[in-house]
């Protein structure tokens, strides 16, 4: 299969998005180009085809079952001719041969040409110290994780994600209570009032992002948001080029159960946010409606991925390559644990004590 690369101009070396400057750079010479300078030398590239044909005696080669056949395709590297095997899902990548940036527009070819794209800011070396000061002020973290994890992988990757347009409505019932405490000589008083709330209104979302790739963890993509839109672009090619790029494998329709799930818990936050200056808000019942489905958009954001290896287990952090936020997974020391917990569990323990001591010694309780 066909693949395309962006030759610089002055001494034909890879061409690779560069986060920093938001233009194409040239990692041999430096010299770098807006997208626009490039358009037309993308038209003119040429792909390297090439016959891996085996002619050996008394080869008889191991055919792909057909879920792997199904899983898989071989690209071409238009810089040395290499053929790289990579996942179906896979939009662009790096050939391991000549560390060139490889796009594959035919992997776009049966699906929808994307909208938008956030395009990189962050770049590998950042990715890799927003990892290490995700390792500070971790008290359970086992000192040695430190120094004897080593980063097995990371990578750039342009992940799908479907944007969603909503209008809804909502009604809630809240039961609510304001307290007010006074004393006198003997007593202490406390009187509770209680309310009956109710919130009603309209609620109108815009661009509600859902990852569309099945091997991508839905969980970890939405604790990196948010994205900020204002560095939304038209969808260009060569944004991809230097990075990793997954196609989605799950259409909208697909997708229906998780916006209403992010729609309707917003709902909820924003409509208990607005029931102010109670002591205790309680919903008693809740009723959200969607009124209109808007347009769908498709676009491709940043996500630098990394997997770090300690004492025979893989650690999996993602990381916003726009906005650097970082999450991911830690080990826990047993025995930090066991001592965190006595340091600030028993002395507290110790004060609740004595102050129950106290109240029952003046007869309070």
């Amino acid at each position: 299969m066909d693949t395309v690369n962006y030759k610089c101009p002055n001494c034909s070396a890879g061409l690779a998005f560069d986060s920093k400057s938001q233009k194409m750079k040239c990692e041999y010479c430096g010299n770098t180009y807006s997208l626009e300078e490039l358009e037309q030398l993308a038209e003119q590239q040429d792909t390297v085809k090439e016959d891996t044909t085996t002619h050996w005696e008394g080869f008889e080669p191991e055919q792909w079952q057909s879920d792997e056949k199904e899983n898989m395709a071989v690209w071409s590297c238009p810089s040395c001719g290499a053929e790289v095997l990579a996942e179906k899902t896979t939009g662009a990548t790096i050939c391991p041969y000549c560390d060139n940036p490889m796009i594959m527009p035919e992997q776009f070819a049966d699906t929808y040409r994307p909208d938008y794209v956030i395009p990189f800011k962050k770049s590998k070396k950042e990715a890799i110290e927003a990892l290490k000061k995700h390792y500070e002020k971790k008290p359970l973290l086992p000192r040695v994780f430190k120094n004897e994890n080593h980063i097995e992988e990371i990578k750039a990757v342009y992940v799908p994600f479907w944007l969603f347009d909503l209008d809804t409505a909502g009604r809630f019932q809240y039961d609510a209570t304001r307290s007010r405490v006074w004393d006198d000589d003997d007593y202490t008083y406390t009187e509770t009032s209680h309310y009956r709330v109710v919130r009603a209104g309209k609620m109108k979302f815009q661009k509600i992002p859902v990852d569309g790739s099945k091997g991508i963890d839905n969980t970890m993509m939405e604790a990196i948001e948010p994205y900020d839109y204002v560095d939304l672009k038209e969808f260009n090619l060569s944004y991809l080029s230097g990075y990793m790029a997954d196609k989605y494998d799950q259409e909208p329709d697909d997708l229906t159960a998780r916006v209403y799930e992010r729609m309707e818990q917003s709902v909820r936050e924003g409509f208990r946010d607005s029931v102010e200056c109670y002591e205790t808000v309680t919903t008693k019942k809740e009723k959200i409606t969607v009124t209109n489905k808007g347009q769908v958009k498709y676009g491709l954001f940043p996500v630098w991925f990394l997997n770090t290896k300690w004492n025979g287990q893989t650690y999996s952090f993602a990381m916003n390559g726009q906005t650097g936020h970082l999450i991911g997974d830690l080990p826990v020391g047993k025995t930090l644990a066991v001592k965190y917990w006595f340091k600030h569990h028993i002395p507290l323990t110790l004060i609740m004590a004595a102050i129950v001591t106290a109240l029952r010694l003046k007869g309070v309780i």
